[in-house]
């Protein structure tokens, strides 16, 4: 799987294979993750939405790379955020 980490608080695409790593209040870290199956016949996504809080951004990483090598990725960006520079909003992200 070829991995590309985007600068901090640089979301990828909202198309794209990606984990999203941002720090809590309290110095620990938030996993979400989406992936795209478009070779899947029915052409549905997974995700994790609301996963465990872990102690650093590495424990985060590990645990969001080995769902995206589980799920068939081939290619995964890496978004992190930080108190000090947080996730841009994208379209995915504002409410209906």
């Amino acid at each position: 799987m070829e991995i590309v980490r985007l600068p901090v608080g640089k979301q990828a695409s909202v198309d794209a294979d990606c984990i999203r790593v941002e720090e809590l209040p309290g110095s620990t870290f938030k996993l979400t993750a989406s992936a795209l199956c478009v070779e899947s016949d029915d052409g549905d996504s997974v995700s994790i939405v609301d996963g465990p809080d872990f102690e650093t951004i590495e424990q985060a990483e590990a645990v969001g790379i080995a769902w995206a090598t589980d799920v068939g990725v081939e290619r995964l960006f890496i978004s992190t955020g930080t108190l000090d520079k947080p996730l841009e909003v994208i379209e995915i992200d504002k409410p209906l």
